[in-house]
């Protein structure tokens, strides 16, 4: 099982949907901003290789005086001209794609005969200086493409996400002259991304929700299914569910449907057939049991009723515990508290005492006959094998725990499941003239499961054997 993944199918669906809808979304926002620096260089590349080639044209044709008026005239931001640099030759071709990208521009604008050279910085330079200032291309440092200035963080990680870039060109006049160009792409370009990552994050949380939405409906169904799945448990003839929704819902919905309607008619059948068989029984014993009385022979006639008294018990114990705790009682509220203390006053007619700890808040829907069956079989137990009980009772919202506990001598681990099995009983460690059929707590614990609850037994740490019922709200 994968560490880290939610537990729940919502979770996880949830997850790899938005997961991949947001990874794609990165994707295309990176794809297109890949894109949009490509247009950019090409169409502002393009634009200023024409102005370049326009200037460096004119300038052929004008005298040095006239250069240097036209160059004055025209050395505003974006684009920073000069006259006064020397030409300086760089030391190795910049062979990056920028740089080959512009420097073919230039190239074509230009013309094939033309002598020039680009370099291409990776950091913004500084703003130009104040015009009262000497120019800031005109200096003693080396050429302006080898200063590096530091830029505020956030200023420079937006240039990077445009991929802007600071080049300087020079090209050599006809008459031998250098002239130097600087160009800046305006920060006006660079608040753009920040609007683009506004809307990515937009979109991403719209995608977010829309696909929480989406996975919600896509689960509901199967939720509502594993709800029913648990309360038929507890009630057999619980509403049968929706058929609606899409198709694998509808199949699904309709194939329990099908389901509920067998195992009711199961039941039924089955409840038929208990009825008829314990007609059946019932009557030949009955019949038995008269003409007994007729005979003679006193001791005789002892021994005839206790063993058609023992027939008759096991035939009805066979019969509880093939009826499984499953009959056509419907579920009802019932006051716990009064159940067990009528339990209580029943055991103290016979002499025997029960002691009750703790209550219940509020009333539990349950079969009221059933569970009363359930308690009354560990309540004789109890008080066969351990001469008093004692029940505790622990109430939450989820469910009603009840602990039946003896005074006894307990029973082995290793029998403290086998004692569940049908018609099994203890050859040790319990009185062997106390009687019984051995199905008293398979047929508890066949109560318990029809409520959705659960039926245990351990031996307790201060002696005797405690059994735990848990029965869900």
């Amino acid at each position: 099982m994968m560490r880290g993944l939610p537990q729940s199918l919502f979770g996880r669906l949830l997850l790899f949907l938005a997961g991949g809808l947001i990874i794609a979304q990165l994707l295309s926002a990176a794809i297109l901003l890949k894109d949009r620096d490509q247009a950019l260089y090409h169409a502002i590349g393009g634009h200023v290789a024409q102005r370049i080639a326009a200037i460096v044209n004119l300038l052929d044709t004008l005298t040095e005086s006239e250069r240097q008026r036209l160059v004055t005239a025209l050395d505003l931001p974006p684009t920073r001209i000069s006259l006064e640099l020397p030409w300086e030759q760089t030391v190795e071709p910049d062979e990056r794609y920028h740089t080959t990208l512009f420097r073919a521009l230039l190239q074509r604008q230009l013309g094939a005969d033309r002598i020039f050279q680009l370099e291409i910085n990776d950091e913004l330079p500084p703003p130009p200086p104040p015009r009262d200032r000497p120019h800031w291309l005109n200096s003693d440092q080396p050429p302006a493409w080898r200063g590096r200035v530091d830029r505020p963080p956030r200023w420079r990680m937006q240039a990077m996400l445009l991929g802007l870039r600071n080049f300087v060109v020079q090209v050599r006049l006809r008459d031998g002259a250098t002239v130097t160009f600087q160009q800046v792409l305006p920060e006006e370009v660079i608040a753009w991304p920040g609007r683009l990552l506004l809307i990515l994050l937009v979109l991403l949380a719209s995608v977010a929700i829309l696909a929480g939405l989406a996975v919600r409906a896509l689960t509901r169904p199967l939720a509502v299914l594993a709800d029913a799945a648990a309360e038929l448990g507890r009630d057999i003839r619980r509403p049968p569910l929706d058929e609606g929704g899409p198709l694998e819902v509808q199949r699904a919905a309709r194939a329990f449907n099908t389901m509920q309607e067998r195992l009711i008619r199961y039941i039924e059948d089955r409840n038929r057939i208990l009825a008829a068989v314990s007609h059946d029984l019932k009557t030949p014993i009955t019949r038995l049991r008269l003409r007994t009385e007729l005979l003679d022979d006193a001791p005789l006639r002892e021994k005839f009723l206790t063993d058609l008294d023992d027939m008759q018990r096991m035939a009805q114990a066979s019969l509880d515990f093939l009826r499984g705790g499953e009959d056509s009682e419907p579920l009802a509220p019932v006051d716990l508290n009064a159940l067990l203390e009528s339990l209580q006053e029943d055991a103290e007619d016979t002499g025997q005492a029960i002691r009750i700890d703790g209550a219940t808040d509020r009333p539990l829907h349950c079969r009221p006959l059933a569970l009363k069956r359930c308690l009354t079989n560990l309540l004789d137990n109890a008080l066969k094998y351990g001469q008093r009980a004692e029940i505790a009772v622990q109430d939450t919202p989820a469910r009603v725990t009840l602990r039946v506990r003896d005074q006894g001598p307990g029973i082995p681990e290793t029998e403290l499941e086998r004692v569940f099995e049908p018609f099994y009983r203890l050859e040790s460690s319990r009185s062997r003239d106390t009687g019984g059929t051995g199905l008293g707590l398979s047929i508890a614990r066949n109560i318990a499961r029809a409520h959705g609850g659960e039926l245990t037994l351990r031996n307790h740490p201060r002696g005797g054997l405690e059994a735990r019922v848990e029965l869900p709200r």
